[in-house]
């Protein structure tokens, strides 16, 4: 109406502006009432639409709507359907369908219906922990303990509640240890601070007395250099005058030597020349001074040698100190006071074997089907002796080894790192060690790894290796017990003499992967089977000289503290 009423305002004539109609006279508007009462109607239905509740992403649909799908309400577990608001009316007024069981909006209620009899799961099997519908307890779950789910569900609740306190516990427990260990560092890290301050300036006080005594020092040098110097220039001082004196005297007798007159050289004579039984210059006018060479010597005494002996003494002596003090630090990093609870659960390892057996230890027992007929295994498969086994035939028919007394250990690894430990103590001769799975039993005569072994051989105070075939010598200490490390990744095999905590010896870049024979290859080409794999690895053992008294036995693996 504003529109046209400004329209007309502006116009001269009086004309519709959109069919260009003219009128004689302004016309008079008039609300279009079916006009009004159609927008009002469309009006209504947006508004209305609006308030209906549309399905978003993650929510769960109604089955029944077509486009748009709207947001249901409930789900009925009856009909497997899920209903909004306006199509769970049925479910609220038919007599039939308000006994259904309606349930909040889901949408995996088909996972809620048994599969093979498409009933739904009603009951929880105890002995089988599963979900399972009235059918099952007829077939599959016969006289199983069955449950309803709301029993199961309480009961699962109160182990889930039980469950989620003792973890509460130990979550509250672990915080209060994170904070107890964050303020122990925080102490240590202060306290560590003010040592290093206080190391600092000792080592400052140090420094500042060395320099105090060398500045002493080089002062008394220094003035027993000047009274040396004084001394030296009275010498010199007295040694001129006597030389002007001689000069003098020695001019008076060369001018009387040339003198003609007897007279005159007779009588000045006796004042020149004294009795012969003096020295000339022994009256007191003259004093003779210190000799040439004691002043010389004096002057070149050196102290340089004496500084140089006591400072290599003091370095020496300040050098052992701070190494066992540095040691001594370093172990004591390994005892940091834990919180309770923490204190016996883990040990800090003080050394690379300390770690390995804290690790890498793995139960390790002997394989009696594989120990030589002049060997005997005990019955728990931890010891090895000498004695008379079973005859040659039965032996013959085992896997075992023929021509030397070695045995290998009931498990092999063919992954990982795996360490175990062997007392020694009461074999005279004998080898530890690793082999492979193929090695060859009936003709093995030197466990090299060209063999397939990676061995170590103890000798009364001697250990030889194969690969290469170096004898050590550890006389100082015979090994005791004797641990063998083995890395499978690295191809690493090392022996460690467990009371020394010290490395015998370690072999590097074994071969522990292997070809197989080229039938077998060829057999597993047929069958798209990989022509190489993993070797396993066993642990080996053997003992000689046929003594009885040899024994080796296989101990668990030591945790030191």
């Amino acid at each position: 109406m504003a529109c046209i009423t400004g329209y007309w305002a502006s116009s001269v004539q009086i004309k519709c502006p959109l069919c260009m109609k003219k009128f004689r006279r302004r016309p008079q508007l008039l609300v279009n009432t079916g006009f009004r009462d159609m927008v009002e109607h469309f009006k209504s239905i947006s508004e209305r639409d609006e308030e209906v509740i549309r399905v978003k992403p993650g929510e769960v649909p109604c089955d029944i709507c077509l486009v748009p799908k709207l947001k249901a309400e409930k789900s009925c577990v009856v009909c497997f359907a899920s209903y909004c608001q306006l199509h769970l009316e049925p479910h609220q007024r038919v007599a039939p369908l308000k006994k259904h069981q309606l349930i909040d909006p889901m949408s995996d209620l088909e996972e809620r219906v048994c599969k093979r009899h498409d009933k739904m799961l009603e009951l929880f099997c105890r002995e089988d922990q599963t979900c399972v519908c009235l059918m099952c307890l007829k077939d599959d779950h016969a006289a199983h303990d069955a449950v309803p789910l709301e029993l199961a569900v309480r009961e699962r609740r109160g182990q889930l509640a039980c469950v989620t306190s003792e973890m509460n516990e130990k979550e509250n427990s672990r915080s209060r240890s994170i904070k107890e260990i964050k303020h122990s560092a925080d102490q240590s890290r202060k306290a560590s601070e003010k040592d290093i301050a206080d190391i600092a300036d000792v080592f400052t006080a140090l420094v500042v007395s060395r320099e105090r005594h060398q500045d002493e020092l080089i002062e008394v040098i220094r003035k027993k250099q000047e009274n040396l110097q004084k001394t030296a220039e009275d010498h010199v001082t007295q040694l001129e005058l006597e030389v002007a004196e001689l000069r003098r005297r020695r001019s008076e007798m060369e001018q009387l030597l040339q003198t003609e007159d007897h007279l005159l050289l007779l009588q000045s004579c006796p004042s020149l020349l004294p009795a012969q039984t003096e020295d000339i210059f022994s009256n007191g006018y003259y004093s003779m001074p210190t000799s040439t060479s004691d002043l010389l010597g004096l002057s070149q005494q050196s102290y340089v040698a004496t500084v140089k002996k006591a400072a290599a003494q003091m370095e020496k002596s300040l050098s052992n100190e701070m190494d066992m003090l540095i040691h001594t630090v370093k172990l004591d990093c390994c005892d940091v006071e834990m919180p309770e609870g923490f204190a016996t659960a883990w040990i800090p390892p003080r050394d690379k074997l300390m770690m390995i057996q804290q690790n890498e230890a793995v139960d390790v027992k002997l394989d009696t089907y594989t120990a030589r007929y002049s060997l005997i295994v005990s019955e728990d498969g931890k010891q090895l002796s000498f004695g008379p086994g079973p005859p040659y035939l039965i032996d013959w028919f085992r896997k075992t080894f023929q021509l030397q007394d070695y045995v290998l250990g009931k498990e092999g690894f063919s992954s990982g790192r795996f360490y175990y430990e062997v007392d020694v103590s009461k074999s005279r001769v004998w080898v530890l060690g690793v082999a492979k799975e193929s090695v060859q039993k009936w003709f093995l005569t030197t466990t090299s790894p060209e063999e397939g072994c990676w061995t170590l051989r103890g000798s009364y105070d001697r250990c030889q290796s194969y690969f290469p075939q170096t004898w050590m010598n550890v006389r100082l200490q015979r090994p005791q017990t004797v641990g063998v490390f083995v890395d499978y990744v690295k191809g690493e095999v090392s022996f460690y003499d467990v009371d020394a905590r010290a490395l015998i010896y370690s072999y590097s870049g074994c071969a522990f992967i292997e070809n197989i024979p080229p039938w077998k290859s060829f057999l597993e080409y047929l069958v798209g089977a990989s022509v190489s794999r993993k070797a396993k690895i066993y642990p080996f053992f053997g003992i000689f000289n046929d003594n009885f008294d040899n024994t080796l036995v296989i101990t668990p693996v030591a945790q030191p503290t």
